[in-house]
């Protein structure tokens, strides 16, 4: 259940290129509602404000019989998610599946589920094309199970191989988790699980797969520098998912 203020604005596609270069609706975390609406009546004029009203309508709505937790979703359309390295898509995704009822199926814990170890390990061992090939192929078939009831969350680095990026391309909800690179360096510092990029540091990677996340994401959920709220980040990401599965947001590219 959304809480009343916490889903900050939704802003058509110009606002969505203005946030993060990309021709896509974007739904944009900020201290005030009221702020992001105004903006978005001065660039988008009534379209944006009837979006800002539509998350308002959905914030004020509360379900009714079964808990949130244990509500059924499983013929609800399956959504993407889709960022880098450390913008937060298990937490986001894990909490959102309880709350709408929904399964979680997480690309790299499958890779690992596949090729019988854990990522780090195997990358160290055949190196990051033999687990690119597998991403892929674990990718493939997870999309082609779980057309309903589902959030896939990928890792970081799916945008990077052609065929994946064509098959995100083709899907009609994918989005996009934002974390400002610093939150991002700052908390990979600490995760020492994950296994290093080859050459570049994270910000010449998040500067070269940021044009990639933006032509595979219909939707980008972007965080401000800073932003720890998890609990109210956690209610937005769940609101923005409940509309995109509901019909209520249908200026994506959605088919």
């Amino acid at each position: 259940d959304l809480s009343t203020g916490m889903l900050h604005g939704l802003c058509r596609r110009a606002l969505g290129a203005a946030a993060r270069r990309a021709p896509a609706l974007s739904v944009i975390r900020r201290p005030a509602l009221g702020r992001l609406a105004a903006a978005a009546a001065g660039v988008l004029g009534a379209g944006a404000m009837m979006a800002a009203s539509a998350v308002q309508a959905e914030a004020k709505a509360k379900p009714t019989g079964v808990p949130m937790s244990r509500r059924d979703g499983s013929a609800k359309p399956s959504v993407i998610v889709i960022g880098m390295r450390g913008a937060g898509k298990t937490t986001l995704s894990a909490e959102a599946a309880r709350r709408l009822g929904l399964r979680v199926v997480d690309v790299d814990t499958e890779i690992e589920r596949d090729v019988k170890t854990d990522i780090k390990t195997f990358v160290n061992k055949h190196g990051w094309k033999a687990f690119r090939d597998a991403e892929t192929r674990v990718f493939k078939r997870i999309v082609s199970e779980n057309r309903f009831g589902a959030i896939i969350a990928c890792g970081g680095g799916i945008v990077v191989t052609p065929e994946n990026r064509e098959l995100l391309k083709a899907q009609p909800r994918v989005v996009e988790v934002v974390r400002h690179i610093e939150d991002i360096v700052a908390y990979l510092e600490l995760d020492k699980t994950r296994p290093a990029y080859q050459i570049q540091s994270t910000r010449d990677t998040y500067n070269e797969r940021t044009p990639w996340f933006d032509e595979c994401a219909g939707w980008h959920f972007v965080m401000e520098q800073g932003d720890d709220n998890w609990k109210a980040t956690e209610e937005d990401f769940t609101g923005l998912l409940r509309l995109l599965q509901n019909g209520r947001l249908t200026t994506g590219p959605f088919r």
